[in-house]
């Protein structure tokens, strides 16, 4: 089995990595969920001109106003947020993947 250590870090930095990558497709769901909840709600004129069509045009309108900037606004509180998450998740599996291999190996 793999040192303890070894499974924290390479778990860490897939969580870190991963949020990363998926920052700008998280950013575009919630400003197409921010732009749905305020038509639901009322707050924005139901004649004004949707922002946001799809995915694609919340990514592009991003790049188009802040650059590759504009796309990872917020990319640093996600890996704050999901590296630990991914790593309490994945060592409690080998840990338990461990514990219980080891288990039934003595029950053999």
């Amino acid at each position: 089995t793999k040192p303890r250590h070894w499974t924290l870090i390479c778990s860490c930095s897939a969580g870190a990595l991963a949020s990363w990558i998926t920052s700008p497709l998280d950013m575009a769901k919630l400003r197409l969920q921010v732009q749905r909840g305020q038509r639901a709600s009322s707050q924005v004129s139901s004649t004004e001109p949707v922002l946001y069509d799809t995915v694609w045009d919340c990514l592009v309108d991003s790049y188009r106003r802040n650059g590759m900037k504009g796309l990872f606004r917020g990319a640093g509180a996600r890996v704050l947020h999901f590296a630990p998450a991914t790593t309490v998740t994945i060592t409690s599996y080998e840990v338990c993947r461990s514990f219980f291999a080891k288990s039934l190996a003595s029950h053999v």
